[in-house]
């Protein structure tokens, strides 16, 4: 994953106690997340993807506030030392809904939106269905109790959009 080892090459800066943690949050904000999230609009968010993102945001706080994990202090607690307000996947699913919404506006002879409207002919295999990427944003706007048909007004969308859950 390249934002370990963005994170590794980072590992003499963030460990120096004498460059503050807005400057860590700083670089957070324009190297590392931006360098994890690259082309994350398109990404079906499974558990398991979820657990690898969070894992390494929270080497890169951890790194930052100068705690190791034998010091037993929580991700919370870390999140809280360095200001962190919100967590990588919702900044991920934000982006999924903003990239949702520019989409949907498409005329219906581009390319990008032909795909979205896209169901392959034949049938299914047998057992569960894959989850999907619009089923991940579906769930979203489920979540975040997003109307359906928002997306037709761009500012109304981006305002929406930019509600958090309220599970975190």
């Amino acid at each position: 994953m390249q934002g370990r080892r963005a994170i590794s090459m980072l590992n003499g800066v963030l460990w120096d106690q004498g460059i503050s943690k807005a400057n860590k949050k700083n670089i957070y904000n324009t190297v590392v997340k931006s360098i994890i999230t690259y082309g994350s609009e398109v990404w079906q968010l499974k558990s398991r993807t979820e657990n690898m993102l969070l894992a390494t945001e929270m080497d890169y706080w951890r790194r930052s506030a100068g705690k190791s994990k034998r010091e037993q202090i929580t991700n919370d607690r870390v999140r809280e030392i360095m200001g962190a307000e919100h967590i990588i996947v919702d900044d991920i699913r934000t982006k999924q809904l903003i990239w949702f919404g520019h989409v949907q506006r498409m005329p219906d002879h581009r390319i990008p939106k032909q795909i979205l409207l896209w169901t392959p002919r034949g049938r299914n295999k047998r057992g569960r269905p894959r989850r999907s990427w619009r089923g991940g944003v579906d769930q979203e706007l489920e979540n975040r109790e997003i109307p359906d048909d928002l997306w037709l007004n761009r500012e109304e969308w981006r305002l929406g959009v930019g509600k958090r859950r309220g599970t975190f």
